[in-house]
């Protein structure tokens, strides 16, 4: 997991308590909705059925067109193709579409591309079939805004087209019948973060003359799963939207929902929305990465339960064969990294390999964005050509960055946070290049990924009542966050291993409290911590039952030592990569010999270390202090002449090492002749 830097919300505990009476809440909720921000009738909102909260579907530019070119196409009997997309939120608008229009008496019929065959959104070979098969309204949901040529394609076939996205459009709008998109720069619509199943809903709502309150009450579980799946704020709408669907999802009429809800273990449990992120979406996403996606769709719109548990068997298949594929993938990608090291050193990580899925290698993106705290790229080789998926972080845009890179792409698309393309084999060098560059002029420095700690509580506050109270600001997600809380100054008493050492369990205590954290995925010897460090601890709260006891359960999301900066290790981090890609150097980064006489005494001293950078640097600077970058640059020479040497992640001095030159280690001349170059050039 990436250190990140903390950033502690203001906290105001008079107006908390205020919040607290206010409607007879609970301290600890009430404090998270006070640093929030969420006060007066914002905070009262919270509360509310969100009945009034509903915006006029008509707000939306061109939605009055949009509706108007379906009605036409109703009456006349035309033939409606909904033209979905192989995601969670595709899948679902396309049911909701399709479903509405059934009962509406029109004819129609639903086409999703096939991810590894024709990729994203409309392509000329479907839109040739459709008009073969005898469509007229070609209606596209959560794809399309960008789709210029093919529409115009299926505008020389006769076709009319109507769009219906949530993407952002590119400076010329495609020529369609209506464009519906709140992205739109000339659309006023004030709620315009909608996933593509809230937008194609909203289109529902135009048909019907109403803001989407009796809709809700019949498409609401699916708009709910395609709101969090596509991972939009909760706020506004979308939060109407996600708490009245998951109410809905819990008694759904829906059996293939039903059966899916028992696949994946949550039938009769209480949802949440991590219910449908980690349960239900990943299953419905594996049809289309695996398979086809129209299995979901088929899912979601079955009448008949033996067909929705096949189904629902089936998508739970998918699932575990992605989860398969994403272990080779991630399996490979370690192996790489450990050839070449000097992967990790870049701005972007860009990486390739052969026979991918190119389905799943987005998942693992986000994984290695988690773990390295940088954007990612994982491209799919597939002989002469490639299609590759990338992840983000927030201050570094990956679509503009893929953008500058479009000469050498044969397709691009995405957003700030997330970005997918197609290229040639031969053209991913290029590519490497080409985005490195773009990314050292715009970003010379990767902004640091940011741990937003709500409020600083004392372990007294910690209580099964108090968490039960922030249910009231469910649900959780994207622009709504599950609460992250601190405890601040607390005596690291014990790590415990968990799980034949895969996890440990903290045991801490302050002000004579005692409490512990889990740390999943983080074994004790990696923690980067030992008992007797005084740290801040920050971690999320839920309840856990266990033997019919319900307790507080604290899980892990950071930890420092006590008032460490953060924010100054990132720093040191990022200097000492541009030393490593050679783009900085000279005395100001060489260790002098007793700072590296020093360092490795203390190593000898202390046996075997955990060898990530970061960790080792903490644990040496309890001894004493010492600049990050010199201090790195240590431990990289010694470890070249053979001083040092790692093993499982771990690193010790060797043995009866022999006498060295520490000047003559590579890395020490690297620096030393970069920085002559740069005396040279300002001379």
């Amino acid at each position: 997991m990436a250190e990140k830097v903390w950033s502690l919300l203001s906290q105001d505990l008079s107006q908390a308590w205020a919040l607290s009476e206010r409607r007879g809440i609970p301290l600890l909720a009430a404090a998270v909705a006070a640093a929030r921000g969420l006060t007066g009738e914002r905070f009262d909102d919270l509360f509310e059925d969100g009945r009034a909260r509903l915006w006029d579907p008509l707000l939306m530019r061109d939605l009055d067109r949009a509706a108007a070119a379906v009605r036409e196409a109703v009456e006349a009997g035309d033939l409606i193709c909904v033209f979905g997309d192989y995601d969670c939120d595709g899948i679902c608008s396309t049911a909701i579409v399709y479903d509405y229009l059934v009962q509406i008496g029109a004819r129609v019929c639903y086409r999703i591309p096939n991810r590894e065959r024709e990729g994203y959104g409309l392509n000329k070979t479907a839109i040739r079939e459709l008009a073969e098969y005898g469509v007229r309204l070609l209606l596209t949901v959560d794809n399309g805004v960008s789709a210029i040529d093919e529409i115009n394609y299926a505008n020389g076939l006769g076709l009319r087209v109507v769009v219906t996205d949530h993407h952002e459009p590119r400076a010329v709008l495609p020529a369609a019948a209506a464009v519906v998109d709140p992205h739109r720069p000339d659309c006023a619509y004030p709620d315009k973060d909608l996933c593509g199943a809230g937008v194609a809903f909203k289109l529902l709502c135009a048909l019907e003359g109403e803001t989407g309150h009796g809709l809700l009450e019949a498409y609401g579980d699916l708009l709910a799963i395609a709101t969090v799946a596509d991972v939009v704020s909760l706020t506004g709408e979308n939060r109407v939207f996600v708490r009245r669907g998951l109410q809905l999802l819990r008694e759904s009429e829906r059996c293939g929902l039903r059966a899916l809800l028992a696949a994946a273990g949550l039938a009769g449990k209480p949802l949440t929305a991590d219910s449908v992120a980690f349960g239900l979406a990943p299953r419905m996403n594996a049809a289309g990465r695996i398979d086809s996606a129209e299995t979901a769709v088929e899912l979601l719109l079955t009448e008949r339960e033996g067909e929705a548990q096949e189904l629902a068997a089936l998508l739970d298949s998918y699932n575990l064969t992605r989860r398969e594929q994403e272990a080779v993938v991630i399996d490979d990608i370690a192996a790489q990294v450990s050839e070449r090291p000097a992967l990790l050193h870049e701005r972007i990580l860009v990486l390739d390999g052969e026979g991918y899925n190119a389905g799943i290698v987005g998942i693992v993106c986000s994984r290695l964005v988690e773990r390295f705290g940088k954007p990612c790229i994982i491209i799919a080789r597939e002989g002469e050509t490639a299609k590759a998926s990338g992840r983000s972080i927030p201050g570094f845009s990956l679509i503009d960055a893929v953008s500058a890179c479009a000469p050498l792409l044969t397709h691009y698309g995405g957003h700030p946070m997330a970005a997918g393309f197609s290229l040639m084999s031969a053209d991913i060098p290029a590519f490497r290049a080409a985005i490195a560059a773009y990314a050292a002029k715009t970003a010379p420095e990767m902004p640091p990924v940011e741990l937003r700690v709500d409020c600083v509580v004392s372990p007294s506050l910690l209580t099964v009542g108090e968490v039960q109270g922030l249910a009231a600001l469910e649900p959780f997600g994207c622009g709504n966050e599950p609460p992250v809380f601190a405890v601040c100054g607390a005596l690291l008493e014990r790590v415990i291993p968990l799980s034949e050492g895969r996890h440990c369990k903290l045991r801490l205590s302050k002000d004579g409290e005692a409490f512990f954290v889990l740390c999943f995925s983080v074994s004790a010897d990696r923690l980067g911590f030992s008992a007797g460090d005084t740290v801040d601890v920050a971690f999320s709260a839920s309840l856990n039952e266990y033997q019919g006891t319900v307790g507080v359960a604290l899980r892990l999301r950071g930890i420092r030592l006590c008032g460490e900066d953060l924010a100054a290790l990132h720093r040191g981090r990022q200097t000492y990569e541009a030393c490593l890609r050679g783009e900085k150097g000279g005395a100001a980064y060489i260790p002098d010999r007793e700072e590296a006489a020093a360092v490795y005494r203390w190593i000898r001293a202390a046996g075997r270390q955990n060898g990530a950078p970061d960790a080792l640097y903490r644990a040496f600077c309890r001894a004493r202090p010492m600049d990050y970058v010199r201090f790195c640059v240590c431990i990289d020479a010694m470890e070249e002449l053979q001083l040092l040497r790692r093993s499982g992640g771990m690193v010790e001095v060797v043995p009866d090492a022999a006498k060295v030159d520490f000047g003559s280690a590579a890395i020490i001349r690297r620096l030393s002749e970069h920085g002559s170059e740069t005396r040279d050039r300002d001379n």
